[in-house]
């Protein structure tokens, strides 16, 4: 089970909010924050599922993520882990839009299955901009039973502002996914009590500074791994 745990990280406001891009060079640059040490493989095969929202609520200018920050952290902390990778340890990545091109694994996190993976950390080109969560949810869930054998992680980066037909049977039905959940809420207007107790909870202020986005999915990514831990400082 897991125990509800709030961290009131803020979304990074010098990156998500417009700050001018950085002069090209020849080295991919540093990202300016700390996420931890991602530790040793897992001793037990393991299935990381990571669902990101791609609604107007995220990515319009009034959003909580206009420039789609979030998937450039979410890259940085799975090629943190992936540089010490193993191949029983997978990933997948869906969108609310599912299906769609950036629907990518599971596959290994490991340096190789990273360049599988970093097409879906990005908004997708098909995307309609759903704000329905139970079509990706389903799909998450069927590819945890397809793996019974690993252990399963579900993570959720989302504003939470549902327009499924039933929003309270779907988060009913996220709090049932047969492994862990977090939820990555982005912004403050998911009113307490929810999401049930069982989910991680990790908010992510508009104004927040950077890696705080990274240092959540970098907190589910090495919850199975001996000796990984989540470097909390700037």
């Amino acid at each position: 089970m897991i125990h509800s745990r709030l961290l009131t990280s803020p979304l990074p406001r010098s990156q998500v909010l417009g700050s001018p891009p950085r002069r090209r060079t020849g080295r991919r640059p540093e990202p300016g924050y700390r996420l931890g040490r991602p530790g040793h493989p897992a001793e037990e095969p393991t299935l990381l599922i990571a669902i990101f929202d791609d609604s107007g609520s995220v990515i319009s200018p009034a959003g909580t993520d206009p420039l789609s920050n979030r998937y450039a952290e979410a890259t940085g902390a799975f090629a943190a882990v992936a540089r010490k990778g193993a191949r029983h340890e997978l990933g997948a990545i869906l969108h609310f839009d599912t299906p769609c091109s950036g629907d990518v694994g599971p596959v290994p996190i490991t340096r190789r299955g990273l360049l599988t993976l970093r097409p879906g950390l990005r908004p997708p080109p098909d995307a309609r901009g759903s704000s329905e969560l139970e079509p990706s949810l389903r799909r998450a869930t069927e590819m945890a039973e397809a793996y019974p054998g690993h252990k399963a992680t579900l993570i959720v980066a989302s504003d939470f502002l549902l327009m499924d037909p039933e929003p309270a049977d779907v988060l009913t039905e996220l709090a049932a996914f047969p492994g862990q959940v977090h939820a990555v809420v982005l912004g403050t207007r998911l009113p307490a009590g929810v999401l049930e107790e069982r989910i991680t909870l990790t908010r992510i202020r508009r104004d927040a500074p950077p890696g705080a986005v990274a240092r959540a999915l970098f907190s589910s990514l090495v919850v199975h791994r001996p000796g990984g831990c989540v470097d909390q400082g700037m």
